[in-house]
């Protein structure tokens, strides 16, 4: 229920942006897009999961090619259609396996079953190592669609990855989190690097996509505690990101920090992002934190000696976001007489929204992961009978 109804207000934001200036083309992908991803959050058959799952990247797809801005959007739709399908074909196969309908895959290579079945999720999660069409597809994409993509499209994989992965151990348990913290810290230095602005937010969005990894993986309570918390916070900060680097971009019509010096430095405007900043990078008491804070402690249980490395993701996570606010609400003004001010209106609504969905969420999550979790997880694993994987074989619970 709380992934329908983040749903619902990234739509109702992308509208309010986009709804003046586009035809009707938009509306209709806009409508059809929101149509899907309902029906995958409300989905209870494997086929029908996977379905919906897939059509989602077909109005996405448009949003980039037909609404882009630059000529490189061809390449962004390509990376974005070849590695969403090409990593979903083995998981198309494993779900008609679990079905009956066919008896020609072998189950004896239970690690590599698992490793194809939650490439499909990783890829639209993102994790590092297949996460390199989420940065082009951000760029190139209108505002309508970096909002979608962030808010909606990453929550599919991490909600299909929370339901279908199985208890992980051994080999297969430690290269996922390995991956997912080093992933998280080579792209935080990436945005430290980072000259284009919707870059930089893209790149961040991999970095709190690891958690989620780190959340699933572990196998704990805990953990998927801060799987879902991860999920609900980042689907509200993100998109509004966005939205600011939108009304950048309208102002200056360039991305590049360093030629947008100041553009945010009008009082409102620099008050909004200081706090979507300190929201993303878990200022108390946002619902980042407490993700965050679960993190460790889930991610302690297991490697004791990682304390080092999640330290090390936190620290340049505040590093990057402090040097985007700097960079945006310092030195010179630009002029923003030419912007529709219906814009404020949704910032502040988007803003006021937020500061009530720490509590809103905590209380979503609790209810969420007590239902869904205990319920809905339990009876799909019962019913699909998952394996428990280790690194030399597969254990039936």
């Amino acid at each position: 229920m709380s992934l329908v109804i983040l749903s619902f207000w990234v739509f109702q934001g992308m509208y309010v942006i986009n709804s003046i200036k586009m035809g009707s083309l938009f509306h209709y992908l806009c409508v059809s897009l929101l149509s899907v991803v309902l029906c995958f959050f409300l989905s209870s058959k494997m086929i029908s999961f996977y379905i919906f799952f897939e059509l989602s990247l077909i109005p996405t797809l448009f949003l980039v090619f037909f609404f882009g801005y630059q000529p490189e959007k061809l390449q962004a739709s390509m990376y974005l259609l070849m590695y969403t399908v090409m990593s979903s074909l083995p998981l198309l196969m494993i779900f008609i396996k679990m079905s009956g309908y066919i008896l020609f895959i072998s189950t004896s290579t239970s690690v590599s079953m698992v490793l194809f079945m939650t490439l499909g999720f990783m890829v639209k999660t993102p994790m590092y190592l297949v996460h390199v069409w989420l940065p082009k597809a951000h760029v190139e994409a209108p505002v309508a669609g970096s909002m979608v993509l962030a808010g909606i499209l990453l929550k599919l994989g991490s909600y299909g990855l929370i339901l279908f992965c199985p208890v992980l151990s051994g080999v297969v348990l430690y290269f996922y989190l390995s991956l997912s913290v080093w992933g998280s810290i080579f792209c935080s230095m990436i945005c430290i690097r980072q000259s284009d602005l919707k870059g930089l937010i893209a790149y961040s969005s991999v970095v709190h996509m690891g958690v989620v990894t780190v959340g699933v993986v572990s196998g704990l309570e805990i953990g998927y505690s801060c799987a879902l918390m991860m999920v609900i916070a980042h689907g509200v900060c993100s998109p509004m990101l966005f939205a600011v680097a939108f009304l950048v971009y309208s102002s200056s019509h360039t991305r590049v920090l360093s030629n947008n010096k100041g553009s945010l430095s009008t009082p409102v405007l620099s008050f909004i992002l200081f706090l979507l900043l300190a929201i993303n990078m878990g200022v108390p008491p946002s619902v980042n934190l407490w993700s965050e804070v679960y993190m460790f402690i889930s991610f302690i249980n297991m490697m004791t000696v990682s304390i080092f490395f999640l330290v090390v993701i936190a620290f340049v996570g505040v590093v990057y976001n402090l040097f985007m606010y700097i960079t945006l609400s310092q030195s010179k003004e630009f002029d923003f007489s030419k912007t529709d001010y219906i814009y404020w209106p949704l910032l502040s609504a988007c803003l006021l929204g937020f500061l009530l969905f720490p509590f809103l969420g905590v209380f979503s999550v609790y209810f969420s992961y007590l239902n869904a979790i205990s319920i809905t997880l339990t009876m799909f694993r019962l019913s699909l009978c998952l394996p428990e994987v280790t690194g030399d074989m597969c254990k039936s619970k």
